[in-house]
């Protein structure tokens, strides 16, 4: 995919640490009203649904217009039940995958969306997966990483504390879930004909025969507009009791799930 133009947007917030100091990966999504970057950030986000090549036929099929199938079928709806958390959930995951994609500069599968039994219903398993080949041609390397990404999102509540905390707890059982993810990723996306990306993540089912590095990534989002001196109130870091190997990310933002169906309700045009 394209990175999409409201990365722009993502500013990363330097030296924000807990009440105790221990510091956070902190991004703020500082957005305006721009008419184009909201249309392809929606397009964007319909493509995780379903792909340019297949729509037309699919509304054909169903003999509605591309408007009325993708209302109908695809895009969660502000007015039904769960749409609202349908919304936020996927517009969170998405965006913490291109994060990790065009800012972090990791692969992700995005295949998590399409074709999902209910248009308000979420995947089980691991929310994001994230890998990075430490080597050219992408060949297996002990330094290779994949990272499982928990994601929590509290989009029309200013609480950073709960959501982040309830990241990070929820990461901790991507420990016993993310292989399973893997094969269903891995059998998704040949599905979907993406052959090459399937088979790079048959490398991370090898884990024994070729070792890697796990990271595990708990990431919150929640309608903060801002961070008082650099500080996130109300929780500390000794209290997450964090492995090694696991780490927070938290991006904040004014208004956050008016912005989500301002994007949301431009995904069927």
């Amino acid at each position: 995919m394209d990175r999409p133009q409201y990365l722009k947007w993502s500013v990363k917030e330097d030296g924000v640490v807990f009440e105790d100091r221990p510091p956070l990966n902190c991004y703020r999504l500082s957005y305006e009203i721009d008419e184009d970057i909201l249309s392809d950030w929606a397009l964007h986000i319909r493509r995780h649904y379903v792909p340019d090549d297949e729509l037309e036929e699919d509304a054909f099929l169903n003999e509605l217009t591309v408007e009325e199938y993708l209302r109908q079928y695809i895009i969660p709806q502000k007015g039904e039940n769960f749409g609202p958390t349908a919304r936020s959930n996927d517009i969170s995951e998405i965006l913490f995958a291109d994060l990790f994609e065009f800012v972090l500069n990791y692969e992700v599968p995005r295949c998590k969306q399409y074709n999902r039994s209910g248009k308000n219903e979420s995947e089980h398993g691991t929310d994001v997966l994230a890998y990075r080949f430490f080597v050219s041609p992408k060949k297996p390397h002990k330094n290779d990483e994949l990272v499982a990404i928990e994601v929590k999102a509290l989009l029309s509540s200013k609480e950073a504390g709960k959501v982040i905390k309830d990241a990070v707890g929820d990461s901790k059982k991507d420990e016993h879930r993310f292989s399973h993810t893997l094969d269903y990723y891995r059998k998704k996306l040949r599905s979907m004909g993406k052959i090459s990306e399937s088979e790079r993540i048959a490398r991370f089912q090898q884990k024994t025969e070729n070792p890697y590095k796990t990271l595990y990534v708990g990431a919150a989002i929640s309608s903060l507009p801002s961070i008082k001196e650099k500080v996130i109130v109300g929780i500390k870091g000794t209290d997450l009791e964090l492995k090694t190997d696991q780490s927070i990310f938290y991006v904040h933002g004014a208004d956050l799930m008016s912005l989500a169906h301002q994007v949301f309700e431009r995904c069927t045009k």
